[in-house]
């Protein structure tokens, strides 16, 4: 690898769900890295965000949305013109999906905008394409990018999508690299790119932040304080944390429990404190910004991430909030489900429990509240674990060189890559 100082920066546009986002920090971790090496960037949004205040990329240049019908007629007859294959073969992906569904239709409208967006790169220096999540994501970056004759990549977060499989393999075999966050992802990845695609482990990093204080005992003996954050959704299981509070609270343990986070359970899951008569120990603070999450973390004694599958395939893959606790020396307990084992090893680096099992949880974190020198020293080792494998600088740093060995632009008027039969 040459100097740093002679690499010529790179273009990197980021195809996004929406922006600013609601949560997904590990995606501006990654841009913020990159940038730090010298890359400029483009955010390209495929939707309206549905949050004012989400978290949002300094120094990125942000595309506006192409949201608007003559934008998609414009770029319509523009690609139809320039590249009549490729536009049919999008015909043929929007086709995978049983025809006038509601799957249809996303990926009608999701076409309508790629082909938008498309239009609006046509002149930009762009070097790269990246796409979190094999989703709408990276289904738009493999359409501008076969457009366009741009090299794009993205990374596997999860196994399930609801998505048609045979598009998704598209996807994953045009790609020029995959990422992919876990060892259960990067296999899956690996089947379906058949030998075509090099699929390569990068893991969601974090930087390593600094003890805000020794641990040395639990912060508010004899009461445990125990934090759960993420998005107020099925799949992150807050009303099993809920039950298994309503255990600790029978068996006569204290303790206090924090919720970071907004969604559309919010409501129901205030219900379900009132109807377990936990409100007065439960906490829901809303949505809030990393930093903030930060500080709730060194004010915890435990993270509580009971995750499991929601009935229509939505599930986490690794949650980012589990690294950030570990960093930060607080141990999890957690599901055993998904790549969560990949990090919190039980016994070592946290607990773990089967998801949907509130009494198991309770007695972990009734197990836990008797040896919390076990827990402090589990916190510990976990620390050490994200500093030894998932530091962002380190991530990102190979993400760059794999981006780097694909960024150079086609010859000018050659055709773009191919579609695969």
């Amino acid at each position: 690898m040459p100097f740093p100082f002679l690499l010529v920066p790179m273009e990197i546009a980021y195809i996004v769900s929406q922006y600013p986002a609601r949560s997904e920090t590990f995606v501006a971790r990654e841009m913020e890295q990159l940038r730090a090496l010298g890359n400029r960037l483009m955010i390209a949004p495929l939707r309206w965000s549905d949050t004012g205040a989400g978290i949002r990329v300094e120094g990125a240049d942000v595309l506006g949305l192409a949201w608007n019908p003559l934008s998609w007629i414009a770029g319509l007859v523009w690609a139809s013109v320039r590249r009549p294959h490729h536009v049919a073969q999008m015909g043929r992906d929007v086709c995978k999906a049983p025809l006038f569904s509601d799957l249809w239709w996303r990926l009608l409208v999701l076409s309508l905008v790629s082909l938008a967006l498309a239009r609006d790169l046509e002149d930009r220096s762009v070097d790269h394409l990246r796409a979190h999540f094999l989703d709408t994501e990276a289904i738009a970056a493999l359409w501008i990018g076969r457009l366009l004759g741009l090299p794009f990549s993205t990374t596997v977060h999860t196994l399930n999508t609801r998505f048609p499989v045979p598009l998704l393999r598209r996807v994953v075999r045009a790609a020029s690299f995959c990422a992919a966050i876990s060892r259960e992802t990067q296999n899956k990845a690996t089947q379906m790119a058949g030998g075509r695609t090099p699929v390569v482990g990068i893991r969601n990093g974090v930087s390593m932040p600094p003890p805000a204080q020794p641990r040395t005992a639990p912060l508010a003996p004899p009461s445990w304080r125990l934090l759960a954050v993420g998005r107020l959704v099925e799949k992150k299981g807050f009303d099993t944390l809920l039950r298994a509070c309503a255990c600790l609270r029978n068996w006569g343990r204290p303790f206090r429990c924090s919720i970071i986070g907004d969604g559309p359970r919010r409501g129901r899951l205030r219900a379900q404190a009132r109807r377990l008569g936990i409100e007065r120990r439960v906490t829901f603070h809303g949505g809030q910004p990393n930093g903030a999450v930060y500080r709730a973390l060194y004010r915890h004694d435990v993270l509580v991430a009971p995750s499991r599958p929601s009935p229509n395939g939505d599930r986490d893959g690794l949650p980012t909030v589990l690294i950030e606790a570990l960093s930060c020396g607080v141990p999890a307990v957690a599901s055993a489900f998904a790549a969560i084992p990949e990090l919190v090893r039980e016994g070592q680096t946290g607990r773990l429990v089967p998801p949907n099992a509130p009494v198991a949880l309770a007695r972990t974190l009734r197990r836990l509240f008797d040896r919390p020198q076990h827990a402090l020293r589990m916190g510990r080792q976990g620390r050490e674990e994200v500093r030894r494998r998932f530091q962002i600088e380190r991530e990102v740093r190979t993400l760059h060189d794999w981006i780097r060995t694909t960024a150079p632009s086609p010859t000018p008027g050659a055709p773009p890559h191919q579609d695969e039969p």
